[in-house]
């Protein structure tokens, strides 16, 4: 829409629509930016803070590992379905994993089924502190929720539901439009 206002000037299109295209290429920067810049603060929350010995990515971790051994029916997570599910690479997996062993907070071992993989699961010393954790982030959250109003909160989660919906949808169709005249993340 900019270049569709440089091209109005360039043509010498009455100023005012021109200011009319620009100021409203403007609004929606600043409402994108204010939306990214919103949610960007959320991930700087400092979380971990309320836990002690344990860092971001242990916390990111365990909680991966949990779900993933709960959606397995009490079987073991892999690194790669680690990695997966965490959007990260096997390395950085693995990384974390040793830390978290080191604590005494996993085990590894290797898959009896393919014995190239290695399976992890969480030791009893950790499934007490989970719950201990989930306590303490229930707490935390109605001591957040409580401060605003509900009805405020019903409506902004429509919205992020919503607007998570129409992202996901413009970065499928991006990705196939891409994927059509073969580029690669060319968006950025």
């Amino acid at each position: 829409m900019l270049d569709a206002a440089i091209s109005l000037c360039y043509y010498n299109v009455p100023n005012y629509v021109t200011v009319l295209i620009i100021n409203k290429v403007v609004k929606y920067g600043r409402i994108v930016c204010g939306l990214f810049r919103a949610m960007n603060r959320f991930g700087k929350l400092r979380i971990g803070e309320l836990f002690s010995d344990m860092t971001k990515s242990d916390g990111m971790m365990l909680w991966a590992i949990s779900q993933l051994n709960q959606e397995k029916n009490n079987g073991r997570a892999t690194v790669s379905e680690l990695a997966e599910k965490l959007h990260t690479q096997n390395s950085a997996v693995s990384r974390t994993l040793k830390n978290l062993e080191d604590h005494g907070w996993i085990c590894r071992m290797t898959d009896p089924k393919d014995r190239r993989n290695t399976c992890v699961a969480l030791t009893e010393s950790v499934e007490d502190m989970q719950q201990n954790m989930t306590c303490t982030l229930q707490e935390f959250g109605r001591a957040v929720i409580s401060q605003m109003d509900e009805q405020d909160l019903k409506k902004l989660i429509v919205c992020l539901d919503e607007l998570y919906d129409i992202a996901a949808e413009e970065i499928e169709k991006r990705s196939m439009r891409n994927r059509k005249e073969g580029q690669h993340g060319k968006d950025f």
